[in-house]
C-alpha cells in the first residue's frame, strides 16, 4: 500500500497528470453516453484517424512551448504539406508522388528552422515572426492550389485509415512518434530546451547558447509537423488550403490540455497526445449526446448544432483551467522540492 501511495505521489508531479486525468474522464463519458459501440473497430478507427493529425501537431506545439516560445504556424505548415504533396505531382509532370511528400515533408522542417532563426537569431518576438510566418505560408499554399481539390492514391489512404488485427494504423503512427519522444527527451539538447524554457537568462549564463537551443525546439517541431501535413493528406484524400489553419490554437488549447504550461519549462510531447486526444473526445461525445443520447430519454429533442459547438467549447475551457490550475501548483512543488533538496546537500 504504501509503495502505491508514493508511486501515486510521484505520478501527481508529472506534467502528464492532469492530461491522464482529464482523458479517463472523458473516456468514461464516452462509455456511458454510447456504450459498447464506442470501443468498435470502426468507431475506434475513424476517431484517431480524424484526430491523430491534431495529436501529432499538438507534439509539435509542445516542444515550442516548453522551451518558452509559440508558433501559430504550424496549421498552415501542415497545409503547405498537404498542398504541395498532392497537387504538385499534378502541376509539374516530371516529379513523381513520392519526391512531392519528401519535398513538402521537408518544406514543413526549413519553415521550423526560419521560424527558430527569426526567434533565436533576431530575436524577433515568437508571436510575430510565427505570424508573419503564416501568411508567407498560406500565400504559398494558395498559389498551388486556391481551393479544395486534387486526390491521393487510394492505396495509400487506405493503409492510413486502415487497421491491423482491429487496431487502427494510425495508433501505431502515434505510439512511434511517442517513443521517438521518449528517445530524444534524454538529449542533453532537449534537456537544454527545458532550460531555457524553464530561465532563460540562466541557461545563458552556464554557456547554453540560447539561439542554438531555440533554433533546436523549432526546428524539431518542424520535424513533427511535416508528419502531421502528411498524416492529414492521408486523412483528407485531397488538398485543401483552407481547414488547416484552425488547427493551431487548437494544438496551443490540446497541449494546454495535457499540462504543458504556456510559460516554458514545464510540460512533454505525450502531454500534448493526451490532450489532443481529449479535445477530440469532447467533440465526439457532445454530437453523440445531443444526436442520440439525450433523445433516447427526451423524445424529439433536437438543437442546432451550435449548441453542440457551444457545450463542447465550454467543457474545453473548464479543462484548460483546471489543468493550468494543477500544472502551475504542480510545478511550483516540484521547483520547490528541488530547492529543498539542493540546500540539505549543501
Amino acid at each position: 500500500m504504501m509503495e502505491k501511495t508514493k508511486w501515486f505521489d510521484r505520478f501527481k508531479r508529472q506534467p502528464e497528470y492532469m492530461g491522464v486525468i482529464l482523458l479517463t474522464a472523458v473516456i468514461i463519458l464516452n462509455i456511458i453516453t454510447q456504450g459498447s459501440s464506442f470501443f468498435k473497430t470502426s468507431s475506434l478507427q475513424t476517431l484517431l484517424s480524424t484526430n491523430t493529425p491534431l495529436i501529432i501537431l499538438t507534439m509539435a506545439q509542445c516542444i515550442v512551448l516548453i522551451s518558452g516560445n509559440i508558433d501559430i504556424s504550424t496549421g498552415i505548415t501542415m497545409t503547405l504539406v498537404n498542398v504541395f504533396a498532392v497537387m504538385m505531382p499534378t502541376k509539374v509532370s516530371w516529379m513523381p508522388v513520392w519526391a512531392a511528400y519528401v519535398i513538402a515533408y521537408c518544406l514543413a522542417v526549413l519553415v521550423g528552422f526560419t521560424n527558430g532563426v527569426l526567434v533565436g537569431y533576431f530575436r524577433i518576438p515568437p508571436m510575430l515572426a510565427t505570424y508573419g510566418m503564416s501568411f508567407i505560408v498560406s500565400g504559398t499554399c494558395l498559389l498551388i492550389s486556391d481551393r479544395p481539390q486534387g486526390k491521393v492514391a487510394k492505396e495509400l489512404w487506405k493503409i492510413y485509415k486502415g487497421n491491423f488485427h482491429g487496431v487502427p494504423n494510425s495508433l501505431f503512427l502515434v505510439i512511434a512518434l511517442i517513443l521517438t519522444w521518449l528517445v530524444i527527451r534524454k538529449f542533453s539538447g532537449v534537456k537544454e530546451i527545458y532550460a531555457l524554457g524553464g530561465d532563460e537568462k540562466n541557461t545563458y549564463l552556464t554557456g547554453v547558447s540560447t539561439i542554438r537551443t531555440t533554433i533546436r525546439a523549432y526546428t524539431i517541431s518542424g520535424i513533427f509537423v511535416g508528419i502531421g501535413g502528411i498524416a492529414w493528406t492521408l486523412m483528407l484524400a485531397s488538398s485543401n488550403p483552407l481547414t488547416g489553419e484552425a488547427k493551431t490554437l487548437q494544438s496551443i488549447a490540446a497541449a494546454l490540455l495535457g499540462g504543458t504550461l504556456i510559460s516554458g519549462g514545464w510540460g512533454t510531447m505525450i502531454c500534448g497526445a493526451l490532450g489532443a486526444l481529449f479535445f477530440g473526445l469532447v467533440t465526439n461525445t457532445t454530437t453523440y449526446m445531443f444526436i442520440k443520447f439525450i433523445p433516447k430519454f427526451v423524445p424529439g429533442f433536437s438543437v442546432s448544432t451550435y449548441y453542440q459547438d457551444f457545450v463542447a467549447q465550454i467543457i474545453i475551457l473548464l479543462g484548460i483551467t483546471l489543468s493550468v490550475f494543477v500544472s502551475n501548483r504542480t510545478r511550483k512543488l516540484v521547483k520547490r522540492a528541488v530547492r529543498i533538496k539542493r540546500e540539505d546537500e549543501l
